[in-house]
């Protein structure tokens, strides 16, 4: 049997688009303008320092970020669907970008975001906050050592932010996915396994393609095709075991 063959998989249905490249630097274009990532440094050394502020920089970063926050549902709709060709195994892997979409992508962006606030982000603010509490406030660890315990939490919170995303694909409201932690950790369960996998796959990959810093919004775009890609399978066999069970009963 061939060696990590899901994950290549993953990857081979990416790759096999003649035009994944230019959909995922759209993507990263639209969820993180590369002009913000190049020009924030200037702009708050500028704010922190007067004297060392360049105006034109000063001037035109707060319409960047206007712009960015305008487009930024885009791809997270776009990575939603994404997840749900894996999760059905009907179409091409990438979807298409046009205009005819952007109202459907900005919506289910707005989706995606709402269940991610309250299955990956506020239980990584949570953990980082009880992180700071006792390794730098009782043991005096530096508080620049706190970046060392992201990834343990990353690790869980990925996966289990993937199966609350996929839940409503399967028609469930976006409420009860955000915050139904028992039913999402019942079928994170199922699978835990494979989905601890992809997610650790996927943390050393962003590891890699996030590592020279101006890379970071299309490697975060295309991190997140990938293990939508991942977790739209492993989601459809866990729901699969969960109704097995069901009818064994």
């Amino acid at each position: 049997m061939e060696r990590f063959f899901d994950l290549k998989e993953g990857f081979k249905k990416i790759l096999s688009d003649r035009c994944w490249l230019s959909k995922v630097l759209l993507g990263g274009f639209l969820l993180i303008n590369p002009f913000l990532v190049i020009l924030a440094p200037y702009y708050f050394e500028g704010v922190a320092d007067p004297v060392k502020a360049y105006s034109w920089i000063q001037a035109i970063f707060p319409w960047i970020v206007g712009f960015n926050v305008l487009t930024f549902w885009f791809p997270l709709g776009f990575t939603y669907e994404v997840l749900r060709r894996a999760r059905t195994g009907k179409g091409a892997q990438l979807p298409d970008w046009n205009t005819a979409v952007l109202p459907r992508y900005a919506k289910e962006g707005a989706v995606k975001l709402l269940i991610s606030i309250f299955t990956l982000l506020l239980p990584v603010g949570i953990w980082m906050g009880l992180c700071y509490g006792v390794f730098v406030y009782l043991f005096g660890l530096p508080s620049a050592m706190l970046s060392m315990f992201v990834p343990p939490v990353m690790l869980f919170v990925i996966p289990f932010c993937g199966v609350a995303c996929c839940r409503w694909l399967d028609g469930v409201p976006v409420l009860d996915c955000a915050l139904d932690c028992a039913e999402n950790f019942r079928l994170f369960r199922k699978r835990a396994g494979d989905y601890l996998l992809a997610s650790l796959f996927l943390m050393g990959l962003n590891a890699v393609t996030t590592a020279f810093f101006y890379t970071i919004p299309f490697a975060a775009v295309f991190g997140l095709c990938i293990v939508d890609t991942w977790f739209g399978p492993i989601y459809a066999e866990s729901v699969a075991v969960k109704e097995e069970s069901l009818t064994d009963c």
